[in-house]
């Protein structure tokens, strides 16, 4: 018995150590299993990052060799179109000196005919009388005959002047067309590429989260459109510093507050407060070249006037144009939205020469 007694005792002593052993084997492995499982989650989210990378890397090469390729056909475009406009200024200066021509065709016309028209009439209404001999009338004869051969030679020349005169004007026609089908081409591929600059703008805002304040992101925004060099059909014909103090005003309202660039921030513009629905229009012709919503300033559209003009108009709440349109003066833009500052409805309007704020009091016209 006490040899069974002892068995049973060391039993009972291995046999808790050895349960305790195997509960803290099978902890061991469930911890294992479930670091497993987080490093495969882990490495499954590190693996769709990196896609996710990829993928923005890749859209960001597109789109950067995009800009590549429009930037060279630009280029291109803007060569073939500055070939045209020579070819117009020598059609406008050729057209000038066959005017020239022109006016001195008919004053020596004029002269031919003062001189033969008598001698004709009274050659008419005499039938030759007074000529004594064969002589005397061959002689009259013969300078009539160049008289007349001289009169007819620049008749010849003006008629040809005049067809020549009406060939320009058809090549100048073409030119023209040509100009403005070659400008729409080129304005066209810019409008892509500024699509583009600001979609690669958007995008690498995202990944680097780069913070800037509501200035220095106008100032990108228009040194991105700057760098494109837009010339417009309405240049050639309104000069938008010509206008001075005879701008239209954006919109009917009363002005809260106006241009201080010595304010603390600050004002680069005018803040305006008007009545609920009201349009906002263009001040003057020009090109949209943002229609987005700009941190600080709510909707806004930016149209170019040619020259370096610019002109904004915040806080919209709705817009009826779209980026790369061509606006008349006065055409509506949009719709006034809630301004913080009026709290209320309200327009809060720019001009800007190059990058910089000048004050719109000084280039719109006296009465709101």
């Amino acid at each position: 018995m006490n040899k069974i007694s002892i068995l049973i005792s060391i039993i009972l002593l291995v046999l808790p150590g050895t349960l305790l052993a195997q509960d803290q084997g099978d902890i061991i492995n469930e911890n294992l299993q479930y670091e497993h499982q987080r490093a495969d989650e882990n490495e499954n989210k590190v693996r769709e990052l990196t896609k996710q990378a990829g993928q923005i890397s890749t859209r960001l090469s597109d789109i950067e060799h995009d800009v590549r390729l429009l930037k060279g056909k630009i280029i291109s475009q803007e060569k073939i179109l500055n070939e045209i406009q020579k070819n117009e200024k020598k059609a406008r200066k050729d057209h000038f000196a066959l005017e020239k021509e022109k006016q001195r065709i008919i004053l020596e016309l004029s002269g031919l005919m003062q001189a033969l028209w008598p001698v004709h009439l009274q050659n008419v209404r005499a039938r030759f009388k007074g000529v004594e001999s064969w002589d005397m009338f061959d002689r009259r004869f013969n300078w009539l005959a160049d008289i007349y051969d001289a009169t007819n030679g620049k008749l010849t020349e003006a008629r040809i002047n005049s067809e020549r005169i009406i060939a320009n004007l058809e090549r100048q026609r073409l030119l023209e067309k040509e100009a403005e089908t070659q400008l729409a081409q080129i304005n066209k591929n810019k409008d892509r590429l500024l699509g583009n600059k600001y979609s690669l703008r958007k995008n690498l805002k995202k990944i680097r989260r780069k913070r800037q304040d509501v200035e220095s992101e106008l100032s990108e925004i228009l040194s991105t459109i700057e760098d494109l060099r837009y010339q417009l059909q309405s240049q050639k014909t309104k000069r938008f510093p010509l206008y001075k103090h005879t701008l239209p005003w954006p919109v009917k309202g009363r002005l809260i507050s106006g241009f201080n660039l010595r304010a603390r921030p600050p004002v680069r513009g005018l803040a305006i407060g008007t009545n609920e629905g009201v349009d906002v229009q263009s001040v003057f012709w020009g090109k949209v070249v943002h229609n987005d919503t700009l941190r600080g300033f709510g909707h806004v559209v930016i149209v170019y006037h040619g020259f370096d003009y610019y002109s904004l108009y915040a806080y919209l709440s709705e817009t009826y144009v779209r980026n790369g349109q061509e606006v008349e003066k006065d055409e509506p833009l949009g719709v006034v939205g809630f301004y913080p500052k009026t709290n209320g409805p309200g327009l809060y309007f720019e001009l800007r020469f190059h990058q910089k704020p000048i004050n719109p009091k000084l280039w719109l016209t006296a009465l709101n």
